[in-house]
């Protein structure tokens, strides 16, 4: 099966059609002849598909349930309102974050949350790439951590290879998770060749609890237990000394930046980027779950992150608009381990097209400036995962999105009852 995308405009300027066989880019040219579905990209910007390496799905059913609260409060009302929620309910829940995420330009998402197998579920209809994880939590209890262990492999076994379905093992964070089973957790991680997915160094706190318990800052406790790797991917990393950024470093560990989600609970600091640049750190981005963002939107996060660390470091050259979308398309797909994210022959056919003539992107004297600080998600017009039309003319072809919608709405009062 051929997919012909042809007079796209590239981020260089330069007008090109791109050759689809299968999954994968085929060739990228001017004027390819090729007998087969055709997409007219005249007017239109072709770009890799975004990547969001940290969110939780299901929680797109929390959206404003929590608002204008310390922490503590709100993980109150989110930790109630979770145990209320029904595997159906997650399903429902994913279905509608890929919805969003699909119409604001993501072709990937790594996910940690539970009732996974109705997470993948969800993703494998909408035909979205994932990469999932079952978020374990033993809190040092024997018994429970030899069950999260098993849930976290079973899906693994059951999921990853499956269609567009990459698993990941995802413990939740060092203060949840004893280091037993941080330990198990990653050889598991090693077994299966699959991405080490946990939060860390989110907030003050955890940092000050860490050292408390371990006389040692979070990344130099994970190092100590050898769980570090090119295979491990660490969401927020917003209260990183730069020593700790060099550790990480040193190991090809991926960072997940979560920006805007800090900043709405309020974490007080922000990501040291510019160390982790130095230093030659793969960064990629993360929307975190709607509870604590609202949005899934990757081009708010780009353009959150690029005005968050110019600001906080007084200095405009720090995140230029370059490193922000690498950190979203190649970055993020490093981290992943998924070869994609970038318009090249014998890449994973992730595409996505945005209006070129929309007012908000005109004029065009810097195509890349305008998708960081001036697209949003109504800009996109196409969605092409692994070589196949997942939304055309912002219509979604793999579900029916009026049904989801719908369904979601439905539920929300159950979770607040």
């Amino acid at each position: 099966m051929a997919l012909l995308i042809k007079g796209a405009t590239l981020l260089s300027g330069k007008t090109a059609d791109i050759l689809i066989e299968g999954n994968k880019i085929a060739k990228v040219s001017s004027a390819i002849s090729a007998s087969c579905e055709k997409i007219n990209a005249k007017g239109k910007i072709a770009i890799p598909g975004l990547v969001n390496t940290h969110t939780h799905a299901p929680m797109s059913l929390f959206k404003g349930i929590a608002e204008d609260m310390k922490l503590e409060a709100w993980l109150s009302k989110v930790r109630k309102a979770e145990e209320k929620l029904t595997a159906k309910q997650v399903y429902i829940g994913t279905m509608l974050a890929c919805l969003e995420m699909i119409k604001s330009g993501t072709t990937c998402f790594s996910d940690m949350y539970f009732h996974m197998h109705e997470v993948a579920k969800a993703a494998s209809k909408s035909g979205i790439r994932a990469t999932l994880g079952y978020g374990m939590v033993d809190l040092g209890d024997e018994k429970k951590r030899k069950k999260e262990l098993s849930i976290a492999e079973k899906l693994v076994k059951d999921w990853h290879g499956k269609g567009k379905m990459r698993c990941s093992i995802a413990p939740h964070s060092i203060y949840l998770c004893s280091k037993e089973l941080l330990i198990a957790a990653n050889k598991l991680s090693s077994k299966y060749s699959v991405p080490y997915h946990m939060h860390l160094s989110e907030t003050r706190k955890e940092v000050f609890v860490c050292l408390e318990k371990t006389k040692k800052r979070p990344a130099y406790y994970l190092n100590s237990l050898g769980v570090l790797s090119k295979r491990t991917v660490l969401a927020h990393c917003v209260w990183l000394t730069k020593e700790e950024v060099r550790l990480l470093a040193s190991k090809q560990v991926s960072a997940s930046l979560n920006p805007v989600s800090n900043m709405k609970l309020a974490g007080g600091s922000t990501a040291p980027m510019p160390e982790m640049q130095e230093f030659g750190m793969n960064i990629s981005l993360g929307t975190d779950g709607s509870a604590s963002n609202n949005s899934l939107s990757m081009l708010e996060t780009m353009k959150t992150l690029g005005l968050l660390q110019k600001n906080c470091r007084w200095d405009p050259r720090v995140a230029n608009a370059q490193s922000l979308f690498s950190a979203a398309t190649l970055g993020g797909a490093r981290a992943l381990g998924i070869n994609a994210g970038s318009l090249k022959p014998g890449l994973l056919a992730d595409i996505i097209l945005l209006d070129k003539k929309a007012a908000n992107l005109v004029p065009s004297h810097s195509l890349l400036a305008n998708l960081i600080y001036s697209a949003h998600a109504g800009n996109i017009t196409d969605s092409i995962i692994g070589g196949k039309l997942v939304m055309k003319d912002r219509k979604i072809l793999t579900f029916n999105e009026e049904k989801v919608v719908e369904q979601a709405e439905k539920e929300k009062n159950k979770l607040t009852a």
